[in-house]
């Protein structure tokens, strides 16, 4: 969750004037051709496969945090860190870089109470804010990488070495911003320029909701926290309550990978996104989120179908980055956009020899 700031009513009126003239300038993205028929056909959302996907999630979770959980109470504390990195790497995944993303857009089950519901456990779960993440997204999709308007992209991107230190291990800073931010929420201060257009109002319901929202995640977290420790079960902190921050590596290269290094101020996703090919079980973890072109031109079509969508206009979409190898290299390289827009690959395995 980004950095807000809470005003006053003169500067509400201000972040309202702007807001409605920001709406004017929205581009007018450009879409690769899809028939309506076949875009409705893709659209349409199961609460099953919503259901194996949340759940697979989850019981996945329960798993590794089982196995780290007996390790450690065996005594086997090296063995046990390294199932607790592996823990806290696909817990990450619960956030916006992936499960919570999609919840958001209510496109993971048919049931719009289902969506809400996982998205309010899984944003908990993860120290997020639901209430603020749903503005700031809406306006990612209608800015995105239009620097000073996309809230969540901040131009120029820049990434550090000791960033990726913390990221493999524990991540300090991470932590101890969300916690900074859910503790300020609270106390309905709401800090940055985002938070100034978007939640200014101070009487307003979605500022409201967002405090709410705030003291329920930190009130929820403390009473987690000490009925872990009242009991005896430390290892419970690890794995719950500060699993987001543990080894979260995969979902920051993955999310980071969405817009690094894309060409800047343009309203066509092929030059400002990227799409990269992922093994079938890393793009599971991802909630197929690395078909992010795909995702953009079309945010309605849910996670499962983002490989079709991908087939049906692959010929007018550039060619993706391969895996995460590929990912790092056009990291360090930095390189923008591919001029080149007819597709290669459609999937990851058509890659491989």
């Amino acid at each position: 969750m980004t950095d807000h700031v809470s005003s006053a009513p003169a500067a509400a009126h201000d972040a309202a004037h702007g807001a409605a003239q920001s709406a004017a300038r929205t581009p007018a993205w450009y879409r690769s051709p899809l028939a309506r028929d076949e875009l409705a056909a893709l659209s349409r959302r199961s609460n099953l496969r919503g259901w194996l996907q949340a759940g697979g999630h989850l019981l996945l979770l329960l798993a590794t945090g089982t196995l780290t959980l007996a390790l450690f109470r065996h005594g086997h504390y090296a063995a046990a860190l390294v199932a607790l990195l592996v823990h806290g790497g696909c817990y990450g995944f619960l956030g916006w870089a992936g499960a919570g993303h999609e919840l958001s857009h209510r496109t993971v089950f048919a049931s719009r109470r289902l969506n809400d519901a996982f998205l309010a456990l899984f944003a908990f779960l993860t120290w997020n804010n639901p209430v603020y993440f749903r503005a700031s997204h809406a306006r990612h999709h209608q800015k995105t990488v239009h620097d000073g308007e996309d809230f969540e992209v901040r131009l120029p991107q820049t990434t550090r070495r000791g960033d990726w230190l913390w990221a493999c291990t524990f991540n300090v800073p991470a932590m101890v911003r969300a916690v900074r931010i859910v503790v300020e929420n609270s106390r309905d201060v709401v800090k940055g320029p985002a938070g100034q257009l978007l939640f200014a109002d101070r009487a307003g319901a979605p500022r409201r909701d967002l405090v709410r929202t705030a003291r329920r995640t930190l009130g929820g977290h403390i009473v987690l926290a000490a009925g872990f420790l009242a009991t005896g079960n430390w290892e419970l902190l690890l794995l719950v309550t500060l699993a987001p921050f543990v080894g979260d590596w995969p979902s920051k290269l993955l999310a980071l990978a969405q817009h690094y290094g894309m060409e800047p101020n343009v309203a066509d996703f092929r030059r400002n996104s990227r799409t990269v090919l992922l093994h079938p079980a890393c793009a599971w973890l991802y909630w197929q989120m690395n078909y992010h072109i795909e995702h953009h031109m079309y945010p309605a079509v849910p996670f499962h179908q983002l490989g079709r969508l991908r087939d049906a206009i692959a010929n007018d979409l550039p060619a993706p980055t391969v895996g995460l190898r590929g990912i790092v290299a056009e990291i360090r390289s930095g390189r923008l956009a591919r001029a080149s827009l007819p597709g290669a690959p459609r999937r990851f395995s058509e890659q491989r020899d």
